[in-house]
């Protein structure tokens, strides 16, 4: 049951809530979707999927045909695509309607440039490292990024920086034999990016509401509303980290660089707790922690208890999971409860308010 929900629930039980304002409550907190909110769902949802199928096209069109069509029908395909997206963004901008249109044809023409792009490289075969290609493309796109604003569009940027970044340590590291260094700097570079895409991605793409949790005091509790981008990027920052602290156990990195990563991993969660849990609640967030924590310990533990693979280890290891698994859900209950006691006392004080 959502949290909403079972606020309305406990306002009623306890006759804060009238039952004739049950349904106002409701709306309030979004707990039903309405039809005009289900309309816009389908346009914008079919919006999506048409343009991203109707640019997949364009690719799997000229893949099919590659032997029957030359080199200028190819070139002259996607870059005739091209020019009619821009034309047709231009033309909307100028009217300054249907946004979600406008971002999207700027979507569209970021996939259509990585197309002109890989095809321009395999018609001439200039013989350039494949992370050229997704650093060119991570550039020429970068001003449509940032003129949309379009969280799908970073989310494409990011993913053209990642594959730039990995497939250049590839390169750069071939004459290196040690692959647990070539494989350390990887995890690491990738670490810092996540990182730093995460706070940019909830400064900018965060929706604040601020009310009063005690009507008596300048105490204020502000209730935030990540974008479900946010949670992608979160989930590629948490992998990343967690990887980056169990780099020993996986590759047998010297002493010195594990300390490094382990305390750069309780800085991470040391930043998790104080936006998520101190600043303001978000209990998927704090699940990424706690499936952090769990997996360093799970792996380290591993490391020093099935060293000859015997089976009191795998025994030790299956009860501290579930010792672990058990802690981690019975805080994050105690976490929710808390977060539902503070969205009823701002309910309660909001009802109240409405009466007088």
């Amino acid at each position: 049951m959502s949290q909403p929900r079972r606020t309305i629930e406990h306002l009623l039980q306890q006759g804060t809530l009238p039952f004739k304002h049950a349904n106002t409550a409701a709306s309030h907190l979004e707990v039903f979707p309405t039809k005009r909110a289900w309309l816009a769902f389908f346009d914008k949802a079919l919006l999506i999927i048409g343009a991203i199928a109707l640019v997949l096209s364009l690719v799997f069109f000229i893949a099919y045909n590659w032997l029957n069509m030359g080199k200028m029908g190819k070139f002259a395909l996607v870059e005739g695509a091209l020019v009619l997206t821009i034309a047709f963004y231009v033309s909307l901008s100028f009217r300054r309607k249907f946004q979600l249109a406008r971002q999207l044809l700027l979507l569209v023409a970021s996939i259509i440039t990585g197309s002109l792009l890989a095809l321009f490289g395999q018609v001439y075969q200039t013989g350039a490292d494949t992370w050229q290609l997704f650093f060119s493309w991570a550039l020429l796109i970068t001003p449509w990024v940032l003129i949309a604003r379009f969280p799908a569009l970073w989310l494409l940027w990011l993913g053209l920086i990642h594959a730039c970044l990995i497939l250049y340590i590839d390169v750069s590291a071939f004459f290196i034999t040690d692959y647990s260094y070539q494989d350390i700097s990887r995890v690491a570079m990738l670490t810092v990016i996540n990182f730093i895409a995460f706070n940019l991605w909830l400064l900018f793409f965060e929706r604040k509401r601020t009310f009063n949790i005690n009507a008596s005091e300048a105490d204020t509790q502000t209730k935030s509303s990540l974008h479900w981008s946010t949670y992608v990027v979160g989930l590629l920052s948490t992998y990343f980290i967690t990887r980056l602290a169990i780099i020993y156990v996986i590759n047998d990195a010297n002493t010195a660089t594990s300390l490094i990563a382990l305390l750069v991993w309780v800085g991470w969660c040391g930043f998790m707790v104080w936006r998520f849990y101190q600043r303001r609640i978000n209990l998927l967030m704090l699940t990424y922690l706690c499936v952090s924590v769990i997996t360093v310990i799970m792996f380290w533990a591993g490391k020093w208890l099935l060293d000859d693979w015997e089976a009191g280890g795998f025994l030790l290891l299956a009860l501290l999971l579930i010792a672990m698994s058990s802690a981690a859900v019975v805080w994050l209950r105690k976490v929710a409860r808390l977060d539902h006691t503070r969205t009823v006392a701002h309910l309660t004080i909001q009802s109240g308010a409405d009466y007088e």
